[in-house]
């Protein structure tokens, strides 16, 4: 080969591989696609990731697997998804919790905010309060009366230390000014179980995985930590009704993609789930499973991610949570 020609066809050669990316999005999706979930299968949330599974399915044409890696709060599995090609074969199932609490609590070898390219933001989640449905106190200023005149005395659970539910525990008790006997479960399922079985007075958990027990009566809600009530169970109080003004606290899940993925696999993954998601029947199901669809922006995503970030943040170290 002479000169000229080998520099001829290293230069198409280069060239190819720099088109490569874009003919590369123009394909996509090309084969399955596997949203990597934080958490046990079975919880509330689970079904969401499935509920997006279908979605994007339905719209790009391929498979969607949902795969879960839980454990350390959520970021096992953002660090799978930071690892993995950034070719939009591998997402993340995003939370509040581990993008914004965990990097106060853990010591990442990444930080989720910049290592992950956001989708969109796919529901808010409200919290609940709920108590045994036999305790005598029914409503929220009882319940404070009655931790003001024992304090110590009343139980309440949450999801584990960490977690948004228990920092918005915590942002409640000083709201209140109560002090109750705070019990860190390893997820809500069993604390549910012991609230249920008499073995708690209260706690409080993310709204959708408590709309099935509130509605059946197996536990009683005495307020939501949203600005508005919850579609699922709308007798429950805001915490501004129920007498805690100024009082409000939400988390939220979203998709992500490893940092890198072409800026067009991200629009292409982003229409698909605004579209998807506002279908009525897509809605309707978020919404009759506690949830509160605000799909919108990848721009959006990130500045509610660094938003929260440094919120949660300043409560971490306001409640002394020390780093792992």
């Amino acid at each position: 080969m002479n000169i000229k020609t080998g520099l001829a066809a290293l230069a198409v050669a280069m060239a190819g591989g720099l088109a490569m990316p874009g003919a590369h999005a123009a394909g996509y999706p090309a084969k399955p696609i596997t949203i990597i979930y934080p958490y046990t299968p079975g919880s509330a949330s689970d079904t969401l990731s499935r509920v997006v599974g279908e979605v994007l399915q339905k719209s790009l044409g391929q498979p969607v697997i949902v795969e879960n890696k839980p454990g350390a709060g959520g970021t096992i599995a953002l660090d799978y998804v930071v690892r993995a090609a950034p070719d939009g074969y591998t997402l993340a199932f995003t939370a509040s919790g581990a993008m914004a609490v965990s990097p106060h609590l853990y010591h990442l070898r990444f930080k989720p905010a910049e290592a992950l390219a956001p989708i969109t933001t796919l529901v808010e989640i409200p919290f609940v309060f709920v108590t045994r449905p036999d305790l005598p106190e029914k409503t929220l200023q009882q319940f404070i009366a009655k931790a003001r005149a024992a304090p110590g005395t009343l139980t309440s659970a949450n999801a584990g230390i960490g977690t948004q539910a228990h920092l918005t525990q915590m942002m409640f008790l000083n709201s209140a000014g109560i002090d109750l006997n705070v019990i860190a479960y390893k997820g809500g399922a069993p604390a549910v179980n012991d609230l249920m079985g008499g073995h708690l007075d209260s706690m409080i958990d993310n709204a959708a995985a408590q709309a099935g027990y509130i509605n059946a009566g197996k536990v009683r809600g005495l307020f939501v930590t949203s600005k508005y009530r919850v579609a699922a169970y709308p007798d429950v109080p805001t915490a501004e009704e129920a007498g805690l003004p100024g009082f409000s606290a939400v988390g939220w899940f979203g998709l992500a993609a490893p940092k890198g993925t072409p800026p067009e696999i991200i629009d292409r993954l982003n229409a698909a789930l605004v579209q998807g998601l506002k279908e009525p029947a897509a809605h309707q199901r978020l919404i009759d499973a506690g949830w509160v669809p605000v799909v919108g922006s990848p721009a959006e995503a990130q500045a509610r991610t660094l938003a929260d970030l440094d919120a949660l943040g300043q409560i971490v170290r306001k409640i002394g949570l020390q780093p792992n």
